[in-house]
Formats: C-alpha cells, sequence, structure tokens
C-alpha cells in the first residue's frame, strides 16, 4: 500500500496524551499500538496535511481516488471537531478540546514514537507531554484496505515535539502553585526521625 514521505505538522493540540507512552489496543484482543489525537485549527494554513492525503490518494488508486474521496468512498482521516467522533459515546458530550472550529487526526505507530520538549537527546516525560499542550509532529500518511471498513487513508507518527503549555484535557487540570501555597512558619529543626530525605513515604466527502 502507498505511502508518502514524512511531513511536518502544524502546530497542533494533542488529546489522549499517555498513548504515546504505553500502547493500547482499539479493540479487545487486537494489536496494541502507540498514538494519539492531534487536534488543528480549521482555520490554519493545514496544506501540508491534505497535499500528503493526496499525493497517496493518486498513488494507491490512481485520479479516480479523487472522485471516490469526495464521493465519501475513502475512508478520510480527518476528522470533524464537532462531529460523533469527538463525543464521547455515552453521553453524546464533546470531548475537552474539541469543537466546531477544529478538525483533528487520529495517529498510530506499532513502534514507540520519539517524544521530545526542550532536548533532541532527553526524552520527554508523561508529566511534560500531556493532553492540552501544544507541539508538532512528524507523520506520514499511508493508504489501507479491508473487508470491514473497505478503502481508507490514515497518519502514522514517528515524533511529536512539545513546544508549549496548555490547559490539560481530560480532568487532573494544571496547578497554580503561587495561587495555592501558604506560608509555613519555620519552627525549628524536623525531628531526627525524619531525616534523611525520605518524605513521608518516600479532501473528503461527507
Amino acid at each position: 500500500m502507498e505511502r508518502s514521505g514524512d511531513i511536518k505538522t502544524p502546530l497542533c493540540r494533542i488529546a489522549f496524551a499517555g498513548s504515546l507512552f504505553k500502547p493500547r489496543s482499539q479493540i479487545e484482543g487486537g494489536v496494541e499500538k502507540y498514538g494519539c489525537t492531534l487536534i488543528f485549527e480549521k482555520s490554519g494554513d493545514n496544506s501540508v496535511l491534505h497535499n500528503a492525503v493526496k499525493e497517496v490518494l493518486i498513488a494507491q488508486w490512481g485520479e479516480k481516488g479523487l472522485e471516490r474521496a469526495k464521493a465519501g468512498l475513502i475512508k478520510s482521516p480527518f476528522l470533524d471537531g464537532n462531529g460523533k467522533e469527538a463525543r464521547n459515546k455515552k453521553t453524546g458530550e464533546l470531548h475537552p478540546g474539541f469543537g466546531p472550529d477544529v478538525f483533528f487526526l487520529r495517529v498510530q505507530s506499532v513502534r514507540p514514537p520519539m517524544v521530545r520538549y526542550r532536548s533532541e537527546h532527553i526524552p520527554a516525560t508523561e508529566e511534560e507531554v500531556y493532553s492540552g499542550c501544544y507541539g508538532k509532529a512528524i507523520l506520514n500518511a499511508f493508504a489501507w484496505t479491508n473487508e470491514k471498513n473497505g478503502d481508507g487513508i490514515s497518519f502514522g507518527i514517528q515524533f511529536f515535539q512539545k513546544l508549549k503549555d496548555g490547559d490539560r484535557l481530560g480532568g487532573g487540570g494544571s496547578t497554580n502553585v503561587s495561587a495555592w501555597m501558604e506560608t509555613v512558619p519555620d519552627e525549628g529543626n524536623a525531628p531526627e526521625s525524619t531525616r534523611g530525605g525520605a518524605g513521608a513515604g518516600g479532501l473528503f466527502g461527507n
């Protein structure tokens, strides 16, 4: 199946970031994969993503691939931020960070992608790269086909770099330490029993 070259995305917001560090299966007993969801502003320049998909469409299915995609006969990787895929299946409510002004990609990899923050040599941690922060990813588009879902195009992820912080998505939000800290009076030396550092417990149709 055809695959595009590597591309760098525009600035995006990451959701479901935990799967970048620990693989998960979409279905019980299925293949575990790494991945995340990348959220993009519809108003931004997202041509690099659309061009990669167009390249794969033509390479895999010829010019008729474009017609089939426009007719909704090839599954699109671009998901509407206000659509059914953006909603909680049980409540119908939008997941945090989604809405009518954004679209998103679900990206995956069988191998663990490289995740970085400030250093190109030191892997970023889950605390640093969390759902809600912003960055850029290295992706490639690829074609697929199967009996259940027909033909489609998806994106694989090789690399994600966090570039700036954002409000956390999905609970456990960032705490403003300065707003909550209280002054603790100095009551002299700590008891001998607490010394030692262990602390209290150590292009498509609709």
